[in-house]
């Protein structure tokens, strides 16, 4: 199978658009934030949909990006672009996420299946703590944001630990 190779144009094209996702992801973090005290469910899985579109982006454009025409020679730049755009969104995600669970996490009452969603909020939260601690992004989030990413898990560790599950009728 032959791999695809693509132009430059096509490489900044993804990544205009990913700058727009990222844009919209921080504005949805920022109302998240807002609504946390409101116990606005629905607001924080509003902002984990735009974040996950957005993580779905980011892949497509770091495949382009490898798999750009090599005459391109600026690639280093479109990576930097790239890497930027990713601990931007980071960023906002660990904060808005900090803020979203410390205030749920006093809540005394979740809502009937706030488990299943909140285990895959883990997950996600696991998979950029991973990606996060790779060689390429070392250094580059800071100590502090690293740690309220470790914070954040635990307070959703907790919450998952108190919230009900969805009833389960087969059995």
């Amino acid at each position: 199978m032959i791999k695809k190779t693509y132009k430059k144009s096509e490489v900044v094209e993804m990544l205009t658009a990913m700058e727009r996702k990222a844009r919209e992801v921080l504005k949805m973090a920022e109302t998240a934030e807002s609504e946390a005290t409101k116990n606005s469910f629905g607001m924080y899985d509003e902002f984990v949909r735009k974040a996950t579109d957005f993580d779905t982006l980011a892949i497509l454009v770091e495949q382009r990006i490898a798999n750009m025409d090599m005459a391109v020679d600026n690639r280093p730049e479109l990576e930097e672009q790239y890497d930027s755009l990713k601990m931007l969104v980071a960023h906002g995600l660990i904060k808005a996420s900090m803020k979203f669970f410390f205030v749920l996490s006093t809540a005394t009452t979740l809502p009937l299946g706030a488990r299943n969603l909140f285990s895959s909020e883990l997950r996600r939260l696991y998979t950029l703590k991973n990606e996060l601690n790779s060689p390429k992004y070392e250094g580059k989030l800071g100590e502090e944001k690293l740690a309220d990413l470790e914070t954040a898990e635990l307070i959703l560790q907790e919450i998952i630990d108190k919230a009900p599950s969805m009833l389960n009728f087969s059995g």
